[in-house]
Formats: C-alpha cells, structure tokens, sequence
C-alpha cells in the first residue's frame, strides 16, 4: 500500500515476512462509533498463597487496615484492587488441578477422562470480541509442575467442553502478534541479529507518520517502541538460554527466565489489546519458572506446604511478594498504556486474578483479586468478605453482566454477588 487513504483504523503493516497490527488510531477511526470498547483479563496462578501472612483476616478498606506482609508489593495500587473472601469453586475436587475449573465451575471425571462445560472468558469473548482478529487469546505455560493441572495446561473450554490448547511462551505470542509469516527459526534468527520486525517497514511507517494527527504519533511511536523492548528482552532470553543457573539455595541473580518471561507476556498482552487484536485473554501462569528466577531451586509445590519447616515458610513467602510484584508491574503496564480513545487500557478493563487453592490442599475460601476500571460500580480498595461459601460462579456471572453480556446465568450459579459492586 503506497497512499494513506488505503489504511483503516483495522489496517496492517505489511512485509515479505510479516504482519503487524496498528493500535487504534484517532485519525482513521470512526468517527460516528462513540461504543465504549470492554476488555476481560484472566489470570490464573497455582499454588496458593501463605494463609497468615497474605489474606486479611478482616473486611474493610485497605486505607484503613492495611495490606497484609503477602499483599505490601501492590501499596501503590491498594485503591485500584479488591480482594475477595469466603469464596467456593464449586466444580473444584483436585486441590493441584483447580485450575480447570476455575472459569468454568462444572466438571467431572469419567472412564474416558476429565469433562469440563464452557468458561466464562468465553463466553465473554463471544460477546465482546466480534470486531476483532482474534475470538480471545488463550496463554499458559510449559511447565507440569504448575499447579494448575496435570495433562490439560489451559484456563479456557470452548461451547463444547474442550480446552482450548494456549500458547506457552512469549515468544509464541510475539509471532501470533506481530510476525505471522516468519518460522520460530526465522524470529530467533533476526533477533539475535538485532534486526527488527520494523526494519523492513521503515517505508510504510515514514509514509505514514506524515499524514498522522501529532496524538497518533505519538501513540504510534509508543506502540513502536514497546515492540523493540519486547524484542531486546526475548533476545536477552535467547543470550541466557545456554547460561547454567545457579545452584545457591536462595539469591537473586540477573536472569531471564522466569520474572522476565511472565514480564513479557504482560507487555504482548497491552500491546495486543491496544491493536485490539483481542479484548479477552486469559493466561495459565507459570510458578517453578518464576521461583528459579528468584535463585530458588526448592520445587514449587513444596513451598505450598509450607508449614513443614521455617525455611519453606520463608522461601513461601518471598514466592507470594514475587507474584505481586509481578501483577503490580501489570496493573502499571495497564494504566500506561492508552487505546483510540485516549483512555488507558485499565480503565476499559476488568482484570481478575486468583488461584485455584489457598494453602497446602485447601480449596475453599481461595483468593480472587479484582481490578480494573471497565466497571465502574467494582468496589475497589477493600478486603471483601463475602457469604460464607459463595460460589465463584457467581463472581463471574456478577462480572459478565456488569461488563454489559446479556447472561442471565453461568454455569452453576445462584445469582449475583451484589456484595462487589457499589
């Protein structure tokens, strides 16, 4: 394409090797569409977390009571988060494969195998993803040792009960988005030459910018940007792959693997939601990577009973102020990162991240954290404690409907959680 007028706001760059998707863009958009645009993210982490030190242990407002030792890494976000108490998962049995079940709430297991019904992400995407390349984005993880389920390592079940097979590393999502054309060899090959995907679009980019409104770019600018950085660091991933890791009981080394890899996909994650290439995604996220990122060679699971010894309650906790830190660093991404409207992809979106047990084998009273602005009646900024027994089911057929899908009910629900909303 040599003229400008050929683009959309829906437009792609174009070369022989790839196919890069533009952000929203004012100066193509349509200007007679006003539609607020609605985003779902789901993340799903095994293990649980330390009882005493990461759930509060009261209802109330996190200005007020604090956040609990486990929960301190998110202090700056304690207004944009809420967590959830006395919740149930109905459809859980398997402590270490409750993550099955999360979206879902409705399974069983049978001769032939594990069933499972259609997860609410799904039905979200059905919804809320029409316009858009892809239905939703499914991501999860290589690793067996999880905590989410042994075999089956995704989140999402399709209309048929069958789980939807998520891609499992940055890397397979840096070529879903941005370079569908090319072989893994082929990406693996350019960025370890320092070759960009944007290099051979210089063209197409120069022609462009002269006919962009200054916000666009800059806003393109930004999209640009961010997709060398996710390049810099899948390339210091290749640079540490053959790097022996250390062997030391607990440091905290510079490596690329676990902290690095989850980095990653939260910044893919922005950037595919800013191109609106997708509004709900839903992400299986990975546990012994992360630990052996922080120097810890102890195999995860453990650390879920951590009662065991002190040094595992130590090593657990650190594990849980990890994982904070990690979904703060996204919360962060979310509020910086802005879509054709010039609002910022938190405000657009609901973000739920919880795990499928609290400690050691317990798989009630779970914790399910709540963030995001694409609901604007979502308390946020408190410990909420709900019915005792309430069931998960109902936390998402409460956020379906307040995203505005017209879902009377989920899966085994009792009705909404009025509790969550103002």
């Amino acid at each position: 394409m040599n003229q400008i007028t050929q683009f959309s706001r829906r437009s792609f760059l174009q070369s022989a090797t790839a196919l890069l998707a533009l952000p929203q863009l004012e100066t193509f958009a349509n200007k007679s569409s006003s539609k607020e645009i609605k985003r779902m993210i789901f993340l799903g982490q095994g293990y649980g977390f330390v009882g005493k030190s990461f759930f509060p242990s009261t209802a109330g407002k996190f200005s007020e009571i604090g956040l609990t030792e486990g929960m301190a890494p998110l202090k700056k976000h304690q207004n944009d988060i809420s967590i959830l108490g006395n919740l149930e998962n109905i459809g859980a049995t398997n402590p270490h494969q409750g993550s099955l079940t999360f979206l879902t709430g409705a399974s069983y297991a049978n001769p032939r195998g594990f069933k499972n019904t259609v997860s609410c992400d799904q039905i979200a995407a059905s919804q809320l993803c029409q316009d858009t390349r892809y239905s939703s984005l499914t991501l999860s993880t290589k690793e067996r040792a999880s905590g989410h389920g042994s075999g089956v390592r995704s989140m999402a079940w399709n209309f048929h009960g069958k789980p939807i097979s998520g891609l499992e590393s940055s890397l397979e999502l840096y070529n879903k988005l941005f370079s569908a054309n090319e072989t893994k060899e082929q990406i693996l090959a350019r960025i370890k030459e320092e070759r960009s995907i944007l290099d051979a679009m210089k063209v197409n980019i120069t022609s462009m910018n002269r006919n962009l409104a200054k916000n666009d770019q800059e806003k393109l600018d930004e999209y640009f940007q961010s997709i060398r950085h996710i390049e810099l660091g899948l390339k210091k991933q290749i640079e540490w792959s053959s790097v022996p890791k250390p062997k030391a009981n607990f440091k905290h080394p510079k490596e690329l693997d676990g902290e690095a890899e989850v980095k990653l996909m939260f910044d893919m994650i922005c950037l595919a939601l800013q191109s609106d290439q997708t509004r709900v995604i839903t992400y299986m996220m990975p546990s012994q990577s992360v630990l052996s990122s922080m120097g810890l060679s102890v195999p995860v699971h453990s650390l879920s009973h951590y009662n065991i010894s002190p040094e595992r309650e130590v090593w657990a906790k650190q594990r849980d102020h990890k994982c904070m830190e990690l979904l703060g660093y996204f919360i962060d991404k979310l509020k910086s990162t802005k879509d054709k409207n010039g609002l910022n992809l938190y405000d657009t979106s609901v973000l739920a991240y919880g795990s499928n047990i609290r400690n050691t084998h317990t798989i009630k009273d779970f914790p399910v954290i709540l963030s995001g602005g694409g609901i604007k009646k979502l308390r946020l900024g408190e410990s909420l404690k709900l019915p005792k027994a309430t069931p998960l089911q109902n936390v998402w057929l409460t956020l379906l409907q307040e995203t505005g899908l017209p879902v009377k009910s989920f899966s085994s629900s009792t009705g909404t959680v009025k509790e969550i909303l103002s």
